[in-house]
């Protein structure tokens, strides 16, 4: 039987991956003013810009569904977890 060796490539590809979700998980929560150390002069939260983030990378699990190793899957859905009910916090806060 042959064996199945990982390899370089499908190493940095992951670790893009990776870095990719975390970047837009950060932007989204600029976006919705819950980023950890905030700079100075934050602009006030954005629910419309978070609701786009947050859209995108539904959209990107739709997407990869079945190309996606167990590590990707579990990152690309906590993310999305938590930056639903961070988004539903503060939209019923605003109500």
């Amino acid at each position: 039987m042959a064996e199945v060796q990982k390899t370089t490539v499908s190493g940095e590809t992951t670790q893009k991956f990776i870095q990719f979700i975390m970047m837009q998980q950060q932007q989204a929560l600029l976006a919705l003013g819950r980023y950890p150390n905030p700079p100075p002069g934050l602009p006030p939260s954005n629910l419309g810009l978070a609701r786009v983030f947050i859209d995108q990378l539904s959209m990107i699990r739709v997407k990869t569904a079945g190309n996606l190793n167990g590590d990707e899957q579990h990152l690309l859905n906590s993310v999305l977890t938590s930056l639903e009910e961070a988004y539903q916090e503060l939209i019923q806060g605003e109500a």
